[in-house]
């Protein structure tokens, strides 16, 4: 079990638990997770439900970022390569590449997300390798550009394309790759349309992940930028 206690503020706000997670070969990372996302759906208050329509989906332990995770421990970047990811929630891909050897910038919307995952990278002793900031896709305020750009489960919903888009065009380097894994939802299909059309070079390998009771079909989708 972790020898860390959870932040004070976190555990007041939150009804938190630590769970193991199985990523590359003898590596498993400590979490710290709200015990039950769904109670943070159920206490969402509809007069308070702001313009964006944002739902807690940070809080969830999504299979397609333990596959992600996964996926860059069995196809490795050379190590210590620098990269971007899109919607970090509470860090599970994002230390885990960080594991594999990478200089991560790990990114969200949501600051209870990144403080989450600020301490799951201290935790797992990566803090190191992992910084973290606040993302807006739709005005990301990026000044450089990655060789390499992640994301798990960020393609659910059209509306968030066109916005990750514009900013692989801008911060993706030529010749880079963005990697995408998510459980075969029906949005994943335009996106990879959409940057086929854009020039990109697709490859798709499907994987099975077990996680808790269940066990997920993940798809990790493979862009490559034209040099």
């Amino acid at each position: 079990m972790p020898t860390f206690a959870a932040p004070a503020e976190l555990a007041r706000r939150y009804d938190v638990c630590f769970k193991s997670i199985a990523i590359g070969k003898w590596v498993n990372l400590d979490i710290l997770a709200v015990r039950d996302p769904d109670v943070l759906i159920d206490e969402i208050d509809p007069d308070c439900y702001d313009e964006d329509e944002r739902l807690p989906y940070w809080a969830e332990i999504w299979p397609s970022a333990i596959g992600l995770g996964r996926h860059l421990f069995e196809y490795p970047a050379p190590a210590g390569s620098e990269i971007l990811e899109l919607g970090c929630g509470i860090g599970v891909a994002g230390i885990a590449a960080a594991a594999a050897g990478l200089e991560v910038t790990a990114s969200d919307y949501e600051e209870d997300a990144l403080a989450f995952a600020r301490f799951n990278a201290r935790m797992n002793r990566l803090e190191d390798r992992v910084s973290f900031r606040f993302l807006d896709w739709r005005n990301p305020d990026l000044d450089r550009r990655y060789a390499i750009v992640i994301g798990s489960d960020i393609l659910y919903e059209r509306p968030n394309h066109e916005p990750i888009h514009k900013l692989l065009s801008d911060t993706l380097e030529p010749g880079g790759m963005f990697l995408a894994s998510d459980p075969d939802r029906r949005a994943t299909a335009h996106f990879v349309e959409s940057m086929i059309a854009r020039g990109y070079r697709h490859s798709a390998q499907p994987r099975r992940v077990k996680f808790e009771t269940d066990d997920n079909r993940i798809i990790v989708h493979r862009f490559l930028k034209e040099a």
